[in-house]
């Protein structure tokens, strides 16, 4: 299937920087060479990469087929789920929250959220424990509420039993503000945005974020006359390593094209994006919530948000559980020196193509991964559909196509 994708669908490369032609001819070309000589190497089917910096150089580049096979080319119009990429959206929406005084950081959220407040602490033997601590908005952003995505990162209780559990999440797994868990605390910051703003999640993006960034290809339900352009998906077995087949869906994801409207939206991981997009929004942040149509954030919101809110909690991820044919394997992620601010990672180590300590990072499911480097002015991402999260034929592509860029335009 390679050659074929090699033959029927080359990829596709667009370039546009403002500055001296010389740069853009070279960036164009290496990046032409490199990336080629990896999607040669590569099993992935297709993939969209996009890098910018504020000096208005930009780069995109897209390979294969939105189908598996076919001739339709991947581009950065194609529509991908993004998963915990909403996280960010979600954060931001908060965030403009508490700048509007309409919520606190540190509010005890019992009252707005009593549904969430009343859920108890599961103790390692399976005990359940009234917490003595509330939770508040740093709490959720950060993950360290309690909440976590069972068995995904966290191990769930041999004595829970789901038939009898009343409450609508699952337990938490230790008192808020004491570890990092990651898991559905950005749902519940979604949440807590519909009742202090009295809009669906849905509604707010729209009206708050994505109409002052002009982003009108991202949903959470997807229109049917829009649903071509979703990207197929696909999956490597149950332990991560099984040759790349196409899946129609899975237990997260029930079909490639949805079949029924979602009505209860996801801040942690219900959105469908465009590359072209999900760049607006990075462009945003990057220029301190600046962008085309105003403001969506003041700088010294993104200021908070990019400092380290966990203190001294680790996020150290040696030992830490997750599935290997799906989530959340965070090696080589994170390390002892990670923090985590209100909306993403910060990744505090340095990478050797020029990407500075301090940089926000995060990424979603199902291989899409993105960046913000303040020190250096670029922000990029990358977008691919296929599981297990944190796989290698993704990250090796981020890494050269960010190590071009950087070259080029840092």
């Amino acid at each position: 299937m390679k050659k074929l994708l090699l033959t029927i669908i080359p990829f596709a490369l667009g370039v546009t920087v403002l500055g001296a032609s010389s740069s853009v001819e070279k960036a164009h070309k290496e990046v032409r060479e490199v990336m080629a000589d990896a999607m040669a190497e590569s099993d992935l089917p297709s993939v969209v990469a996009v890098a910018i910096n504020l000096k208005g150089h930009r780069i995109e580049y897209a390979y294969g087929g939105v189908n598996w096979g076919k001739s339709d080319p991947v581009k950065t119009s194609s529509i991908f789920r993004i998963h915990s990429m909403t996280k960010i959206v979600t954060s931001i929406a908060a965030m403009q929250l508490v700048e509007q005084g309409k919520i606190q950081l540190d509010q005890d959220l019992s009252e707005l959220l009593p549904e969430m407040a009343k859920i108890p602490i599961m103790k390692e033997d399976g005990k359940l424990v009234e917490p003595k601590s509330a939770i508040t908005l740093r709490h959720l952003l950060t993950h360290t509420a309690g909440f976590g995505y069972p068995n995904r990162t966290y191990k769930m209780s041999e004595k829970f039993v789901p038939s009898e559990w009343k409450y609508e999440d699952f337990p938490r797994q230790f008192e808020s503000g004491t570890q990092f868990l990651y898991g559905t605390n950005t749902d519940w910051a979604g949440k807590l945005v519909e009742k202090v703003s009295g809009m669906t999640l849905d509604r707010y993006f729209k009206k708050k974020i994505f109409k002052p960034l002009g982003i009108k290809s991202t949903y959470f339900n997807v229109p049917k006359k829009e649903q071509k352009r979703i990207v197929s998906m696909g999956d490597r077995g149950v332990d991560g390593k099984a040759e790349l087949k196409e899946i129609d869906g899975d237990e997260v994801s029930p079909s490639r094209y949805p079949k029924e409207k979602v009505k209860n939206f996801s801040g942690g991981g219900g959105l469908f994006s465009t590359p072209s997009d999900f760049t607006k929004i990075l462009r945003c942040m990057l220029d301190y919530g600046v962008c085309k149509g105003g403001k969506i954030l003041k700088k010294e919101t993104v200021e908070l948000m990019m400092q380290n809110h966990i203190g001294d909690i680790s996020l150290n991820p040696k030992g830490w559980h997750y599935d290997p044919g799906s989530c959340c394997n965070f090696n080589g992620i994170m390390d002892k020196e990670s923090k985590w601010g209100l909306a993403t990672m910060i990744d505090n180590t340095p990478e050797s193509y020029g990407r500075k300590s301090g940089t926000l990072v995060w990424g979603g499911y199902r291989n899409t991964y993105f960046y913000i480097d303040y020190k250096s002015g670029i922000a990029a991402s990358i977008y691919s559909q296929h599981l297990p999260f944190n796989h290698p034929a993704t990250i090796s592509l981020f890494e050269k196509f960010s190590e071009v860029f950087y070259k080029n335009f840092k």
